[in-house]
């Protein structure tokens, strides 16, 4: 960390910036892997291009590396346990994964969780390396909007839902 910044000081600011909850979701030669995201933003409408932050450290990261496609659930008011549970550091991986997660495989391949305010699939761009994260930029070849479901926030350590 930079001299002058506290880890646990900017984990503080950062916590005070309500953010919403996605969970990306991506397969490989070992299965499917889903990991609970906040660090989220649309890039452009022209092309329409996301980006997503994983830490580099995490299997999740390396399950991106090795894929040329992603799927992104912004979750729905009432997935709080959704979120939890991709965000576990013991979460299953591969096969196993998405065994009690209601979903659909999306034209891309990848789960999309069911109940989700939003879905996206995309192709993989480009991966930027940011610190200790690394950045995916996808190209957004399909999405889904359910204009029924409310979405789920993150702020200071906890879910709200957003109407």
């Amino acid at each position: 960390m930079t001299a002058g910044c506290d880890p646990s000081e900017f984990r503080s600011v950062m916590g005070r910036f309500v953010t919403g909850v996605t969970v990306v979701t991506v397969v490989d030669g070992a299965g499917p892997h889903g990991v609970t995201v906040n660090s989220f933003t649309s890039l452009s409408l022209d092309p329409p291009l996301i980006g997503v932050c994983v830490r580099r450290a995490g299997r999740s990261a390396a399950a991106l590396r090795r894929s040329t496609h992603f799927g992104v659930s912004i979750l729905g008011a009432g997935q709080e346990e959704l979120g939890r549970f991709f965000a576990r550091a013991d979460r299953p991986s591969g096969v196993g994964a998405f065994d009690r997660v209601p979903h659909r495989i999306g034209v891309a391949e990848v789960p999309l969780i069911d109940g989700a305010a939003a879905q996206l699939e995309c192709l993989v761009r480009q991966r930027i390396r940011a610190g200790d994260h690394l950045m995916y930029v996808g190209e957004v070849i399909g999405l889904r909007l359910d204009g029924a479901v409310d979405s789920l926030a993150f702020h200071r350590g906890r879910f709200l839902s957003v109407a």
